[in-house]
């Protein structure tokens, strides 16, 4: 079965709001009064409240730089690692989970390029359209997608998933939607 979210950034709060259940609220640090593990800088964490009283992760760098994701009793659920800040043609984002599962995700999907190709005339005339008159431009994103695999298994359904609008889909049986969502901040929030 999917799990359906999307990221919803608000001035006051940021959330995830999965399709028919409540909001996942996110927040900087680790709740409060909780302890964290020996050599870990708190980055962010997961409750299912507002005020952060019932965690469901946390996230904290680790020294060499990675994120793990825990739970509230600090069990790991995974590890991701970020691209460089650099890197801009196809990042990479990795997930590490606890059974030695590597999956990767790269921006942008054989499919998601060749509708990219196919579209860019039209947004290159509407590009011009924009410049031509007095209307504001919106902020307009690369419309690929990305989609964590592992590694060597090109095809089959991807545990992970994120569409060109934001929205992420999650397989239960193959990901923690937990991890999911570290994954869905981290790439946004981490970089």
């Amino acid at each position: 079965m999917a799990h359906v979210f999307t990221r919803h950034t608000a001035a006051a709060r940021h959330e995830l709001r999965p399709r028919g259940a409540a909001a996942v609220h996110v927040r900087r640090g680790a709740p409060g009064g909780r302890p964290l593990p020996e050599g870990g800088k708190p980055r962010f964490s997961l409750s299912a409240d507002a005020a952060g009283e019932e965690p469901l992760a946390v996230v904290v760098r680790q020294a060499d730089g990675r994120l793990a994701v825990l739970t509230p009793d600090h069990e790991p659920l995974a590890e991701l690692r970020l691209p460089p800040r650099k890197k801009r043609w196809r990042p990479a984002y990795e997930i590490h989970l606890p059974d030695g599962t590597v999956l990767l995700g790269r921006e942008g999907t054989v499919p998601s390029l060749l509708l990219c190709l196919a579209l860019l005339p039209l947004v290159l005339l509407y590009q011009v359209g924009l410049a031509l008159s007095d209307l504001p431009s919106d902020d307009i994103g690369s419309p690929l997608r990305t989609a964590w695999k592992q590694p060597g298994k090109l095809l089959g359904r991807a545990p992970l998933t994120e569409s060109a609008r934001g929205r992420f889909r999650v397989r239960d049986d193959r990901l923690d939607h937990r991890v999911a969502y570290a994954q869905a901040v981290a790439k946004y929030w981490e970089r």
